[in-house]
């Protein structure tokens, strides 16, 4: 959870600048499970101490505490056999605060990779399908062999840091003599690697799975899914109204096995009405009563679901090619939904609506949220010709900050007539598995409300910031009211105004960008005898403009600093846990050679007293009031701790420190 810092203002505000305190997940391995099984699974962190719950989303999944200490937890995990498999948000909860991790719910048998595999020689043999555990540490290589048949289609996947891994995978199959044949190291937005080949000849070939610039860690766990499993890259159309009876194309590879479709866990079911190599087509009645957004659709045998949306509004399929002549677009109804495929170089879209007087319209896309590697753009023409607006990305992308990478662009038609909308990618790209969904309507004003992270730690005696971020859709241009429910006792937050607006942050090199939406702080003030516990807040909005009040709840996103992980978390709550700050913070390395450590000190006591470093093991050190750095001596092997004491009273300690020094 990102905080603002006001320490100038209000001197007791839990800052940014606080060092994290909360459990913190750096590798979770195995990465996941085969649904109706059961796995023991290790964490590596920090602070991870005393963790008392670990739950996961959705239903069928369990989850118990075994075993923690500061730098490594373990946990058993149960999955149903009826359990939709996908990803999973995997919390771990601890009196001093709570994180979120993920876990991944399979299909397919689970293998762990074997030590050692560095070389060609002692490379573990792939059966197929295959999902494989393994990790990389630094300069590591891990080989696998497999045999492959001519002509034959295999799909090698790394799921890495999709599910929060921070390995930077690369993927190379090798032929039986260690010659590459493919390389991938980044295919997917967020750097995962993916193979699909086909084999000229029958033989024996090997994959070698490491880290860009030979980068790894104990933390960096990998998933590996290999096989001549059916493979969908996407889904067209890529959504479908509620009520309605739709036909789905799937395209990919090896799909003339696919059988099945199932969207979500049981939602609706079809089966395959015509397939081959390359494509299955189903045709499946959606249930009126289903829950409208993002599901995913869930192929027979398949390792990978795909994205799939539903909607209430009309759609419309549009086939590469269909609709790429300007002079002769493809007539549209406001209000539809067009899915459609950029499967070109400096290829676009074109579709033509008509309005017969002055109105506001909104282009909205769907692509890189759900995944795929379009950088869409929309612009407007009047029939002349004329462009009078386009939109790329609604505001510039730093990384510093959640950001939507999708267009959404409210314009004005000026006069009744005909207009021509185009869709295309931003750097004239083009791709078969370039999908898009592109809704073309009239502008509601609207706005939606993100909580910004989806967990935080209040303390105790302090006020506490919490970021909620507005982000205005459809022309809306009205002050918006942000206030938070279900407060427990002892806890109170006013309700903060966000302006219309969009908030400003700096960047890295000094430049100023504007959010996509306006941030508000709300100061959460806790008493000293609120209750230790961990709390479900919820938060809400409410506008009004043009007569039309709107009331909006917030849901919790993800957003976690050098975690590639994005959007909603599944949880739409904040989980925020109260608790009690120490009087000091040490920050300090996991692991000691040397006999020596550098420990960052944070002194949160507010007092201007020096402080004694102490601890078995630890040559006593006093530190004035203001230090930031201290040089602490140890003296013994083992696990060490050091102790913050200002005048004789402990306020803080730190984690152990395992030294390897000999007596």
């Amino acid at each position: 959870m990102q905080r603002v810092f006001l320490f100038l203002f209000l001197p007791l505000l839990v800052s940014a600048d606080l060092p994290l305190l909360e459990p913190v997940a750096q590798g979770v391995f195995p990465g996941g499970l085969r649904r109706g099984s059961e796995s023991s699974i290790t964490i590596r962190g920090r602070n991870l101490q005393q963790l008392k719950r670990a739950v996961i989303s959705g239903d069928g999944v369990s989850a118990e505490i075994v075993d923690a200490s500061a730098y490594l937890a373990k946990i058993t995990v149960r999955a149903s056999a009826t359990t939709e498999p996908g990803r999973r948000d995997l919390r771990l909860i601890a009196p001093h605060g709570s994180t979120l991790t993920w876990i991944d719910i399979s299909d397919v048998a689970e293998l762990t990779e074997r030590e050692p595999n560095t070389e060609l020689a002692s490379a573990n043999q792939l059966t197929f399908p295959a999902l494989v555990n393994g990790v990389i540490t630094a300069a590591d290589y891990d080989y696998f062999r497999f045999d492959a048949s001519a002509r034959q289609t295999l799909t090698f996947e790394l799921l890495a840091t999709r599910n929060g891994s921070p390995l930077d995978g690369v993927l190379e199959l090798l032929d039986t003599n260690g010659k590459t044949v493919e390389y991938c190291d980044d295919h997917y937005a967020f750097k995962d690697p993916r193979i699909i080949h086909t084999f000229n000849s029958t033989g024996t070939y090997y994959l070698r799975v490491y880290g860009t610039g030979e980068s790894g860690s104990e933390n960096s766990d990998y998933r590996l899914i290999a096989g001549a499993m059916p493979h969908a890259d996407f889904a067209l159309p890529a959504g479908g109204r509620r009520g309605s009876t739709v036909e789905i194309t799937l395209h990919g590879v090896n799909l003339d096995h696919a059988k099945e479709l199932v969207l979500g866990n049981g939602i609706a079911r079809a089966t395959a009405v015509r397939n081959d190599q390359k494509s299955a087509t189903f045709r499946m009645a959606i249930p009126l009563a289903s829950a409208a957004g993002v599901h995913s659709l869930h192929i027979q045998g398949a390792a990978l679901p795909i994205p799939f949306v539903l909607s209430d509004g009309p759609e419309l399929t549009v086939s590469p090619g269909t609709a790429r002549r300007r002079q002769d677009p493809m007539p549209v109804e406001l209000g539809t939904t067009i899915n459609g495929v950029i499967d070109s170089a400096r290829a676009a879209d074109y579709f033509v609506i008509r309005v017969d007087q002055p109105k506001q319209i909104v282009l909205s896309v769907e692509s890189m949220k759900l995944g795929y590697l379009l950088d869409p753009i929309v612009l407007v023409y009047e029939e002349n010709g004329t462009r009078i607006a386009w939109q790329d990305d609604p505001t510039t992308n730093t990384g510093k900050e959640p950001a939507n990478l999708d267009p959404h662009l409210t314009v004005a038609l000026p006069k009744e007539g005909r207009y021509t909308v185009a869709i295309r990618d931003s750097q004239f790209r083009g791709d078969a598995s370039y999908l898009y969904r592109l809704t073309v309507k009239e502008a509601v004003p609207d706005f939606s409300v993100r909580v910004v992270g989806a967990h935080t730690t209040l303390y105790r005696g302090r006020d506490n910031i919490v970021n909620v971020r507005v982000r205005r859709l459809e022309g809306w241009k009205t002050p918006v009211e942000v206030w938070a429910d279900n407060l427990p006792r002892g806890v109170t937050a006013r309700s903060a105004i966000a302006e219309p607006k969009n908030t400003s942050y700096t960047g890295t090199c000094g430049e100023r960008h504007y959010l996509d939406g306006t941030n508000v702080e709300l100061i959460f003030k806790v008493e000293p005898d609120a209750k230790l516990d961990l709390n479900q807040v919820t938060f809400r909005a409410r506008g009004a403009m043009n007569g039309r009040e709107v009331e909006r709840e917030a849901r919790a996103r993800y957003w976690k600093s050098r975690i590639r992980v994005t959007g909603d978390a599944a949880e739409p709550a904040l989980f925020a846990t109260i608790a009690d700050l120490p009087g000091v913070v040490f920050q300090t390395p996991e692991r000691s050679a040397t006999g020596r450590v550098t420990a960052i000190v944070t002194r949160l006591d507010n007092s201007n007293e020096p402080m004694r470093i102490e601890g078995e093991g630890v040559t006593p050190l006093d530190v004035p009031a203001g230090t930031t750095r201290a040089d602490v001596v140890l003296t013994k092997p083992g696990d060490v701790t050091l102790y913050g004491l200002v005048s004789g009273k402990v306020i803080g300690q730190s984690a152990p420190i395992r030294t390897e020094i000999r007596k």
